[in-house]
């Protein structure tokens, strides 16, 4: 059992390195069940360090999770590639949950700094340029998993912006159903 644990750690951890894709994952319903929670939970502790009630970051990161999962099994269904969607969901969930851990604590450090901007004290640049390149990289990471598992490609030269529109397509699509659900941020008075 932790022999297996072991390969598929390693196997998410060649992932984000671009080492592997999605289909060396394996098909399991299981597998992407646990993913989804820990990513959900992950994101919910995201919220919770940005000053989120905890019930209000996991429902939060539920629908997120959802509108996710609803947005590429429609994507996949359109593409008629159904059978991908445990594998690809499971590389981008556990994905997530990986990168969660090392984003938490750099979005704590600079978070105060960006909810009340001064002039006269700006974020401290490391653990600021850290957030960002680990973010840039996650997004490659999940702009890569979505263009193996699509296939895209024969489009050649536009592969790549195939997965890049269908990854910003989920997030402003997740974003704005969070927006008519739980509202748009506070406003200062």
């Amino acid at each position: 059992m932790l022999a297996n644990l072991r390969a598929l750690f390693g196997v998410v951890v060649d992932i984000v390195l671009l080492r592997r894709g999605p289909e060396h994952l394996p098909v399991s319903q299981a597998l992407l069940f646990i993913t989804v929670a820990l990513s959900t939970l992950a994101s919910a502790f995201m919220g919770v360090a940005t000053g989120t009630a905890f019930a209000s970051a996991l429902l939060q990161a539920i629908v997120g999770a959802l509108v996710m999962l609803l947005w590429f099994h429609i994507a996949l269904g359109l593409a008629e590639k159904r059978e991908r969607f445990p594998q690809m969901m499971t590389a981008l969930f556990a994905v997530n949950a990986l990168f969660m851990p090392i984003l938490i604590p750099l979005v704590v450090t600079v978070f105060p700094y960006i909810e009340k901007p001064d002039p006269a004290n700006p974020p401290p640049a490391a653990p600021l340029f850290l957030a960002t390149a680990i973010g840039l990289w996650a997004f490659v990471v999940e702009v890569r998993v979505v263009r193996a598992t699509f296939e895209l490609e024969s489009m050649g030269r536009l592969a790549w912006l195939g997965a890049v529109l269908l990854v910003l397509g989920e997030f402003f699509a997740a974003a704005f159903i969070a927006m008519l659900l739980f509202g748009g941020p506070a406003r200062p008075a």
